[in-house]
């Protein structure tokens, strides 16, 4: 039985993930399987449904973070992790209302590293718990055109970005935003805070 009621806007088509890939993900995959079973820690429970998830596996990784809230209901992660492989899903409400929950749990709370599902060359993470809640809440709002309300998790996005990359991640972002909204200074002031 799923544990979500929402019937979603459209039929998912089959990622394409090369053989190569495959086989690394699968791998993986079979580690956490493997890391789960010996530890059913929060961490091995969030890292499984990840790595299913990588695989376009959505139902299964979005059943594994829902169990994750029946058993950690204050841990933001796995309502970050959820409404992420809902937008993967299509159930664009259902991520708002996921993203929102996780920002409350994580409001006035330090804003931790979350570790990178597939590293960067230099294996160093580059995204933060509260800084993927809101770029994926305005990724969100911005697939439905309400553009307001994207602009303003994305403004929120930009003030808590802690190195280069989170930093041009949502700027690109409130750039598009702001010049949808027809708001081209501030686009343009925006785009002279990127450096070399």
């Amino acid at each position: 039985t799923k544990l979500f009621p929402q019937i979603c806007e459209t039929e998912i088509p089959e990622i394409y993930i090369d053989d190569k890939t495959r086989l690394i993900y699968e791998n993986k995959l079979t580690e956490a399987k493997l890391n789960f079973s010996k530890d059913a820690s929060p961490d091995n429970l969030i890292w499984l449904g990840r790595r299913l998830a990588y695989l376009g596996k959505y139902d299964e990784a979005i059943e594994i973070y829902s169990k994750g809230i029946l058993k950690y209901p204050k841990d933001a992660r796995f309502y970050r992790h959820r409404g992420h492989r809902y937008i993967s899903s299509r159930c664009f409400e259902l991520a708002i209302k996921d993203f929102k929950k996780a920002a409350r749990i994580t409001r006035n709370k330090p804003n931790n590293v979350e570790p990178d599902g597939h590293p960067n060359s230099l294996n160093l993470p580059t995204s933060t718990l509260q800084g993927n809640i809101y770029y994926h809440l305005g990724l969100t709002y911005y697939i439905q055109k309400k553009y307001h309300k994207a602009r303003y998790a994305y403004e929120k996005c930009l003030k808590i970005a802690e190195n280069n990359d989170s930093y041009v991640a949502a700027a690109n972002w409130l750039y598009v935003i702001y010049r949808h909204l027809g708001q081209d200074r501030r686009a343009a002031k925006l785009l002279n805070t990127i450096e070399d």
